[in-house]
């Protein structure tokens, strides 16, 4: 089995395939892993190989490998961003210095809908990467995420407490302080997608936790995929390096 892992700021995503019938799929909180806690994998899985993707930091990667090395005597290899992979060119002038789940996600939707396309990770960070026909990555845009702008609120004014929940109603102005800021915070993100979605004339492919929510105000405008990180692991040209002891 191969095992793949989307080690994220806020959770941990993981990918069973090879000799399945249908992928095994888990997740955990990271905070968890950086407590000490293994990676919860099935007792019965037997991993040959394991990729990493990761913007959790050095101490999440090295947990993650001794727990591999000890329970299935395999090396963890690292994504790494590299110049080009999956028939896309990065457009970061120095690729290193860009996210591995944001290009992972946006050679994971360029693969899938071969054409221009806008990928959305609403995550912690909500990432905006384009990705234009035949296969150049432009670059992209990084804003804070849902609860990221809504603790901004609460930690950085004195009267403007909310309690963070899904809007039903983006295109109302709130009638409350809690509707006011909900809205408001998903109104930021919805509009800049709109925006360059409109600029580019691409497909919307969107994922990460709060990607469900951003759906819901674009229907079938946009497709979503929870796995798009994980989808880029496997693709042509991704840069692997093994784990070093010396990284811990």
């Amino acid at each position: 089995m191969i095992l793949d892992i989307d080690a994220g700021n806020g959770r941990i995503k993981w990918r069973l395939t090879g000799g399945l019938a249908e992928p095994l799929l888990g997740s955990q909180a990271t905070d968890s892993v950086r407590q000490g806690q293994s990676l919860a994998l099935p007792e019965t899985a037997s991993v040959v190989r394991a990729r990493l993707s990761s913007v959790a930091g050095d101490e999440v990667a090295a947990s993650l490998a001794s727990q591999l090395a000890q329970q299935f005597s395999i090396d963890l290899e690292l994504a790494e961003v590299t110049q080009t992979a999956a028939g896309v060119i990065c457009g970061y002038s120095d690729p290193r210095s860009l996210g591995i789940d944001r290009w992972l996600a946006a050679i994971a939707a360029f693969a899938q809908v071969k054409n221009t396309v806008v990928v959305v990770d609403a995550g912690s960070a909500a990432t905006i990467d384009i990705v234009v026909a035949p296969g150049r990555h432009l670059g992209g845009y990084i804003v804070p995420g849902m609860r990221l702008m809504h603790d901004a609120l609460w930690q950085g004014t004195s009267r403007v407490k909310a309690e963070a929940r899904p809007p039903e109603d983006i295109n109302t102005p709130g009638m409350n302080t809690n509707d006011a800021v909900n809205r408001g915070c998903l109104l930021i993100l919805v509009a800049a997608i709109e925006k360059l979605v409109a600029q580019y004339q691409g497909a919307l492919v969107i994922t990460g936790g709060d990607g469900p929510l951003l759906m819901a105000h674009f229907f079938e405008r946009a497709v979503y995929v929870p796995d798009l990180v994980l989808d880029g692991m496997g693709l042509d040209g991704v840069g692997l390096r093994p784990f070093k002891a010396a990284e811990k």
